[in-house]
């Protein structure tokens, strides 16, 4: 990797005005390792092996509010990035991660919060989540 120093630190991903988001995360650079509820905290293993993301899933709804923060033994911070359903970015962060759901409808969605950090890091991931709430909706019954 270019500009890679010499401690293997992970390189985030930075996006700047001019260069484009990608338009999604590819299924080959994840691992789903499990999931997370509002108010845990997860433990993850960083493997010096592959370059994958860790991944950790949890549902919410569009408009929530939810505050990631990644933690891990070293002096680097661990990039950390939300995804949805369909692993297209909605926000990323080093270390700590505050950002709206988007809505895509009222239902219930699977959400990915995708971490990576020098190899071999034990990174804890902490997700706290504000639910929306609820947009009266009103209905013509005279129609």
């Amino acid at each position: 990797m270019v500009g890679q120093a010499a401690d293997n630190a992970v390189a985030p991903i930075v996006y700047t005005a001019q260069s484009a988001q990608p338009a999604s995360f590819s299924p080959d650079e994840i691992k789903t390792v499990g999931t997370i509820d509002n108010g845990q905290t997860a433990t993850v293993l960083e493997n010096a092996r592959n370059s994958q993301y860790r991944a950790l899933v949890f549902e919410g709804n569009g408009r929530d509010q939810v505050d990631i923060t990644v933690t891990g033994a070293g002096s680097h911070p661990a990039y950390v990035a939300l995804a949805d359903s369909t692993l297209a970015p909605i926000a990323s962060a080093m270390g700590h991660l505050v950002t709206s759901l988007p809505y895509h409808g009222p239902d219930t969605e699977a959400f990915y919060i995708l971490v990576k950090g020098s190899p071999n890091q034990r990174l804890a991931v902490h997700l706290s989540q504000t639910r929306a709430t609820p947009v009266a909706v009103k209905v013509n019954a005279t129609r």
